[in-house]
Parts: structure tokens; C-alpha cells; sequence
């Protein structure tokens, strides 16, 4: 898969080194090649900063994992283009969109678990549903 800064990576690629997540994950195994954003024919933003934003998420992940000890993180889903995102029933806006929303679950704590780890400090969307957890990096505190 071609990323806009026209590097060619492959699903196992490391979204940076060292990162325990590869854009495989962030991408659906190269299903979801990152687009730009546009809604109401606006260009909200460019598949360049998503995949900025990407790497990003994938530093921020990397500490959640940490906070988690160090155990593996599974993600359910990252990135969606605008088409994924509505066929799932996601939100005109969601962080996924953005590259920076991410679903994941993890084999050692249940998601309840996991949101008192990092629920409290965590300046961003955060929601623990019953199998899997919410987290993404808006700007500001969201709950839902």
C-alpha cells in the first residue's frame, strides 16, 4: 500500500520503528487506504495529515499499552474512509475518519477495567462498551 508521502508499506510494516502496531491494523490489512476527507464537498482534511495523524495515534497507542503492562493491544478497527464509516453507522465526524479513533480490546483486562486504568487522565473520547473500548485523541474531554 502507497501512503501519501508515497512510501510503500506493507501490512506488518511498524507505523513507526519500534511501534507495536503496524499499518496493517491501522488500515484494515491495506483495505482502507487513507483519503482525503470531505464532507459536503469541503476538505476537512488531507490524507497526508491522516496519515500523520496515524503515526501519532500509533505513539499514543503505544503508551496505553504501556499503561496496560505492556500486554498486547487488539485493535477492531482505526482507520475509515468516509464509505467504511457510513457502512458501519458511523457519525459524519467520527474519529476514525480523522485517523485518530480507535477500537480495541485487549486479552487482560475487560474493557470496564481498562477505563479505570485510563478513563480519569485521558484528554480525549474515551468509552468502554461491553466487549471492546473507544479511545481517540479529539482535543478535549469527550464521554458518552
Amino acid at each position: 500500500m502507497f501512503l501519501p508521502s508515497k512510501n510503500n508499506v506493507l501490512p506488518n510494516t511498524p507505523i513507526y520503528p519500534g511501534s507495536h502496531f503496524t499499518w496493517g491494523e491501522a488500515t484494515k490489512n491495506g483495505k482502507r487506504p487513507l483519503e482525503d476527507l470531505i464532507i459536503n464537498d469541503r476538505l476537512i482534511v488531507s490524507a497526508g495529515q491522516i496519515e500523520k495523524t496515524i503515526v501519532l495515534t500509533a505513539m499514543a497507542l503505544d503508551l496505553v499499552r504501556q499503561k496496560l503492562g505492556n500486554h498486547p493491544i487488539h485493535i477492531n478497527s482505526w482507520y475509515r474512509p468516509a464509505r467504511d464509516n457510513k457502512s458501519v453507522g458511523g457519525s459524519q465526524y467520527s474519529r476514525h475518519l480523522f485517523g485518530d479513533g480507535v477500537d480495541f480490546r485487549s486479552d487482560y483486562y475487560l474493557p470496564q477495567q481498562i477505563a479505570k486504568l485510563l478513563e480519569p487522565t485521558h484528554n480525549g473520547g474515551f468509552h468502554a462498551y461491553s466487549k471492546f473500548c473507544h479511545i481517540d485523541w479529539r482535543g478535549h474531554k469527550a464521554r458518552w
